[in-house]
């Protein structure tokens, strides 16, 4: 099975597909409440801000008098409440960055903290949600880029480095992120067939329908033969150097 496909497979299926994404729990808050919180927890001065891509959690570019540019993330609902597992998703970041990789950089609030929980009403009653504000990293994303093999063996050889890099992370709480049920474990592609209604018409039907063919012949009999990794790619938009 081809490393091109099985991304098709993926990436078509989080880019935008609200059958995927729960709706009650991806934030929604507005530009002005975004800039007051950019304010009031990090003391910064917005001076341009716009809506940037994301699956399930909200991102905001943001550009500031005082610090240069950064991007204010803000968690799903439920997924904020698993504070562990993002002290785990922020330990990584760290992590990586220190073994050299141009990974993004939390900047603390004014209190001292990596992250904020924040309450708001979204449209479906309030709820709470973790934001944290990370150092914009410039650079064209992988969805505007020419689909190359030389870009797939780049992609795959950065991958492959995370991955050793990640083989030797130590944490006490590194099993947070053993997510079984999760839709982006390996061992759940064939739930994919769930949402092939989704392509009703367009021709990248028949590619997915054969990528989770050839995983079932190809991958499902070895996997457990695999050392376990985490992902590394998960939305169509990652950075390019």
């Amino acid at each position: 099975m081809g490393f091109s496909a099985l991304l098709i497979a993926f990436f078509f299926f989080s880019s935008g597909n609200t059958q995927m994404a729960a709706k009650h729990i991806k934030p929604n808050f507005s530009q002005s409440q975004a800039s007051e919180m950019v304010t009031r927890l990090f003391s910064l001065t917005p001076t341009d801000m716009h809506s940037l891509p994301s699956y399930i959690d909200q991102n905001f570019f943001i550009a500031t008098q005082e610090d240069g540019e950064y991007v204010l993330k803000i968690i799903n609902s439920e997924d904020s409440e698993n504070v562990a597992l993002i002290d785990m998703q922020n330990y990584a970041m760290a992590y990586l960055h220190q073994k050299g990789l141009p990974t993004q950089t939390l900047r603390p609030t004014t209190g001292q903290k990596l992250m904020s929980l924040e309450e708001n009403d979204c449209g479906s009653g309030c709820q709470k949600y973790v934001v944290r504000l990370l150092r914009y990293l410039p650079g064209t994303t992988i969805s505007k880029a020419p689909m190359t093999p030389q870009l797939l063996y780049e992609a795959g050889r950065t991958a492959a480095t995370m991955d050793t890099f990640f083989q030797e992370m130590k944490h006490p709480q590194l099993s947070v992120l053993e997510r079984e049920t999760f839709i982006w474990n390996l061992s759940n592609v064939c739930q994919l067939e769930e949402y092939l209604s989704v392509l009703n018409g367009d021709p990248l039907q028949e590619v997915v329908k054969s990528v989770i063919h050839q995983y079932k012949l190809t991958v499902e009999p070895k996997r457990s033969t695999f050392h376990k990794c985490m992902a590394v790619i998960r939305y169509p938009n990652p950075l390019l150097p």
